[in-house]
Formats: C-alpha cells, structure tokens, sequence
C-alpha cells in the first residue's frame, strides 16, 4: 500500500509539525472562522432595519414553516440548545414567534411562527435570494456545490472526532 506524500509530516518542522493536508486543513479553519465572522456581519447588516440579527434570522429560519421544539431547531442548526432558547424567547416576546402545545410531550413546547414572523422571514428570505444571486455570480454555481461537498464531508469527518 502506497502512500501519500501529501500526508507526510514535514521533515525540518521538528516534532508536532503538521502534514501538508493538516497545514492545509489548519488554513481552511483560520478562513471559515473568519468567514463566520463576516457572515454574522452581513446577516446583522442585511437585518438591523427589522429590528433583527443574524443570530435571531438563524433560528427563524430554523424553526421554518413547521413547528418545532427548540432543541430540534438546535440541533438542526448545529447550535446550543440555551442558545436558541434565549433567541427563541426574543422571538416570542417580539410577537414572530409563539410557544404551543406540543402533542409529543407536555413539557417541551414547539416554537410556531406568528403571521408576523410568516412574513418576516419571507422578506427575509427575499432578501437572501437577493444577496445569494450577486454574492453566488462571484464564484459560480459548480464551484459553489463543490465547496460544499467538500464542508459537507469535513462535517462528517469532524463528527467522528478524527
């Protein structure tokens, strides 16, 4: 079985000396998190005039057209279930959201979207579609699927705690 030099460690780095693949997976991490940042920040400037943020959009958009419990919209967004709890509360308070009785267990209620959070995350989602299109057209569509696939299979490998 051969193997590939690429995961090789580097000889003149001493020890603990990443491979090529981990010095390259280590510079994907440094860009995704500053792509986070930059993400959180557009969201917070494309919602600011609705009195929302980035944050807030995400677990509107988690919650969707189907109620849901808050951990289920958790786990569905890959964020902690106190988290979304404390978003999901806002929600309420703000009349886009409303807890109801959940048929499935009497003390974990759903989180339903008002009228109000209806049509707030459809003009939310228009302007998504919006930004999406002119932010997309820089890249392409092929280059963008698979750039996905790739962070879909890195999901998966960082799942198995590699």
């Amino acid at each position: 079985m051969s193997r590939d030099s690429t995961n090789l460690p580097r000889r003149s780095a001493g020890a603990g000396a990443h491979t090529e693949a981990g010095a390259a997976f280590t510079q994907l991490v440094i860009e995704l998190f500053r792509l986070n940042g930059t993400m959180v920040a557009v969201g917070d400037d494309m919602t600011r005039d609705l009195g929302m943020t980035a944050a807030r959009w995400q677990v509107l958009g988690a919650i969707g057209s189907e109620p849901k419990t808050v951990a289920a919209a958790a786990r569905q967004m890959g964020l902690t279930r106190q988290n979304v709890q404390r978003i999901a509360d806002w929600l309420v308070e703000s009349g886009i959201a409303e807890f109801v009785e959940n048929p499935n267990h009497r003390r974990a209620k759903l989180v339903a979207l008002t009228k109000e959070g209806v049509a707030l995350r459809q003009q939310l989602g228009r302007r998504q579609a919006r930004w999406a299109n002119v932010t997309g057209a820089h890249i392409g569509a092929a280059e963008l699927r698979a750039t996905t696939d790739v962070l879909k299979r890195l999901k998966k490998a960082l799942e198995k705690r590699s």
